[in-house]
């Protein structure tokens, strides 16, 4: 096929999450990574990071995981009033970034504060890890797909001169799971509702993206119906039924894992928003970074 990725999110979460995930790289088992650059310890893992990478032969490529629903807001709260608490630490949530995609009297201002969010989080990966490689863009919890977000992101990318080179779209095809019958009691129907409606989002945005940067090439992402429990078994089941979709619609396919897992000790403070707690410390994420390992 084109081109298979195998790529882990969330590196800079935790100092358990980026262990983790280092751990992965050093075993050879990641093409690419997302670093978070707003959590406690993403100053430190960068840190940790150039000090790894001096053993490996090749290093991932690195993504800005952009986080506009949870850590600290790098543009500051008064720049940023929409988006964050009283404390400064980014609060809104997906549902809300959808609303305001399509409300005419919050939208123009409230993608002004996504812009300054934006470009002071690329700011700082660039500081932390350099700014000699193209960008690569894609949002923690799939916001990059928002309309109001991508719109904010490609403005920042053009109005600041950034070399971009990839932005994610999460398009997850359906085809490969529907004919894997073995598997359908497994499907867990609220990603299913995801799934759906990230494929909904992602013609527009594609188009758009693939206006602003010509040399991303078409792609799947495999990892939003099986999201906090991409097990081995499943995994290895449908691989080769989405190998082949892929090649089919001349796509690459890049498979999506979280395998980092976070300590319960490690969310205290305000860094980590309440309701994404149980998914940080799920035994899913501890099967993703078995799979990972094993694939």
């Amino acid at each position: 096929m084109r081109h298979l990725d195998i790529h882990a999110d969330d590196y800079g979460l935790s100092a358990g999450a980026s262990e983790d995930i280092l751990k992965c790289i050093g075993r050879k088992r990641l093409d690419s990574i997302s670093v978070l650059t707003n959590m406690k310890d993403c100053e430190k893992y960068a840190g940790r990071y150039k000090e790894e990478s001096r053993k490996w032969e090749r290093e991932p490529l690195l993504s800005v995981h952009l986080n506009l629903v949870e850590g600290r807001s790098m543009a500051g709260k008064r720049k940023t009033p929409h988006l964050t608490d009283e404390e400064g630490y980014l609060r809104s949530s997906w549902g809300q970034l959808f609303f305001w995609s399509f409300c005419p009297w919050k939208y123009h201002q409230v993608k002004k504060e996504l812009k300054r969010e934006i470009k002071a989080q690329t700011d700082e990966f660039i500081r932390c890890y350099g700014g000699s490689r193209p960008l690569r863009f894609d949002g923690h919890q799939h916001t990059q797909m928002l309309p109001i977000v991508w719109h904010a992101l490609l403005e920042v990318i053009k109005e600041e001169g950034y070399s971009a080179e990839y932005i994610r779209v999460t398009k997850e095809p359906v085809l490969p799971f529907i004919k894997e019958a073995s598997l359908w009691k497994t499907y867990c129907p609220k990603n299913w509702v995801k799934n759906l409606l990230l494929n909904m989002l992602a013609p527009e945005m594609e188009r758009r993206v693939a206006g602003a940067v010509p040399e991303q090439e078409p792609m799947f992402l495999w990892g939003v119906l099986f999201s906090g429990c991409m097990d081995e078994k499943r995994v290895r089941k449908l691989l080769p039924l989405m190998k082949r979709e892929a090649e089919r619609r001349g796509r690459k396919l890049e498979i999506l894992f979280h395998p980092g897992f976070t300590q319960k000790s490690e969310m205290e403070g305000k860094y980590i928003a309440e309701g994404a707690k149980p998914f940080y410390c799920s035994e899913g994420r501890k099967k993703e970074l078995q799979t990972v390992m094993k694939l």
